[in-house]
């Protein structure tokens, strides 16, 4: 079985503090530039990295959004309890229309922060 010959040629640059700790790799084990860079980026497993800086989604952005989700799903149920409350006539309509505002209240002031988010 024939080796595959290496014929594509990728050029970076980087500035002195990226390549510094290459720098230190390349004069402890005295591997050439090439060799060293062409081993970093095959020893990545799936060859996958992160690209889009402040486009990923931080761990913290994650658990707000996870938040958020809860949030708006036990919103949904008290609303769903009290009008099945107000309908089954447990609950009388002023004190009905006076949590169902304070729902509002509440889902207006979520979604306010939410935005500054």
């Amino acid at each position: 079985m024939d080796r595959e010959k290496a014929t594509i040629h990728i050029q970076t640059r980087l500035t002195p503090s990226e390549y510094k700790p290459f720098k230190k790799v390349i004069d402890t084990f005295g591997v050439n530039r090439a060799d060293l860079f062409r081993r970093v980026i095959l020893s990545n497993e799936n060859n996958l990295v992160e690209v889009g800086g402040s486009n990923q989604i931080t761990e913290a952005q994650q658990r707000v959004v996870y938040l958020a989700n809860q949030t708006s799903n036990n919103i949904n149920q008290i609303a769903r309890k009290l009008n099945q409350a107000y309908l089954g006539g447990v609950v009388s309509e002023r004190l009905y229309l006076r949590m169902m505002n304070e729902l509002i209240g509440v889902r207006l002031a979520f979604e306010k922060g939410m935005d500054k988010c």
